[in-house]
């Protein structure tokens, strides 16, 4: 009895290792399923079929439903761990030809990370979420109640739209956030550029932590920083609604330190502001969590 035929333009291979599982369960239980394979160009047929004799425990019904089911989730599978990353690359050579190739390898790995993501924070969520994976699964279980063939490319290209508008919408997203990270690593090197080229107007400053994240800086005296530029800077930013970290890096940028020592770096919600100081600070940031300076507190007299 024939249960089912899978065509492939490619990867059959794949498919079968998605599959193998499957039909050693069913010999396991003393159900031998025999697969198949032949190629007529374009596509491979990998056909599945069984003999009635064998499926004596199961009603046939019920064996052909659990096969069908079974083939639903190694197929899903397949999908998502094989043709997902060919469907991305797809997109971004289709749609965005126009990055050259270093560019696009960025891009397709921003939109694994996002999709990485989507799928972390909807495990941890409680309450049910239908995702990506969840919707091609119901998808295939549809079909083949009532399909005993399926053109995987066809499949993905008429039944998922709705998942390759979300893969689009994924890499649009990987897009936005590549420019987004190539102007401000501009910006960054920029900044950079204009600290190499600046005499140096403090041998070391102390940058402290309070509780709340906020900063004051120190020479190497102890000495509270505080000059007129810095305090302008401060009026000017708190005006335009800028936040701390941009205030910091404007202040070190003025100051253009040989060496800065940041404490009490634990108080830090992320170390986004550190990572940005290393790169426009190379070899002149040093970084604790422990010296006297993050241990107790600053008295009155150093201000």
């Amino acid at each position: 009895m024939n249960l089912l035929a899978i065509l492939a333009e490619r990867s059959a291979n794949k498919v079968q290792e998605k599959i193998q599982p499957i039909l050693e369960s069913f010999y396991n239980e003393g159900i031998d399923v025999e697969e198949r394979i032949y190629y007529i160009e374009p596509l491979y047929y990998l056909n599945y079929s069984v003999d009635t004799e064998n499926i004596k425990n199961y009603p046939i019904n019920d064996f052909i439903n659990i096969f069908k089911f079974c083939i639903a989730n190694a197929l899903c599978e397949y999908i998502k761990d094989i043709e997902e990353p060919s469907l991305i690359r797809h997109i971004i050579s289709t749609d965005y030809y126009y990055f050259d190739v270093k560019e696009r390898l960025e891009i397709y790995k921003n939109s694994l990370d996002i999709l990485n993501e989507e799928n972390i924070d909807i495990f941890f969520q409680k309450d049910e979420v239908i995702n990506a994976k969840s919707k091609i699964l119901q998808h295939l279980i549809d079909y083949l109640n009532s399909n005993t063939q399926i053109n995987l490319s066809g499949f993905i290209l008429f039944r998922l739209k709705d998942y390759l508008l979300e893969l689009n919408e994924t890499v649009e997203k990987a897009v936005e956030d590549f420019i987004v990270d190539k102007e401000y690593n501009e910006f960054i090197k920029l900044l950079k550029y204009f600290v190499d080229i600046q005499e140096a107007k403090s041998d070391i400053v102390n940058v402290v932590f309070d509780e709340e994240a906020k900063f004051r800086l120190y020479d190497k005296h102890s000495c509270l920083l505080n000059n007129d530029h810095i305090s302008s800077i401060a009026v000017e930013l708190a005006e335009s609604n800028i936040n701390q970290d941009d205030l910091l890096i404007s202040a070190l940028i003025t100051l253009a330190p040989k060496e800065i020592f940041i404490h009490n770096i634990s108080v830090l919600k992320t170390s986004g502001i550190i990572k940005t100081l290393e790169k426009i600070f190379p070899d002149r940031i040093h970084c604790c969590n422990s010296c006297e300076w993050c241990t107790v507190q600053i008295n009155a007299n150093k201000e």
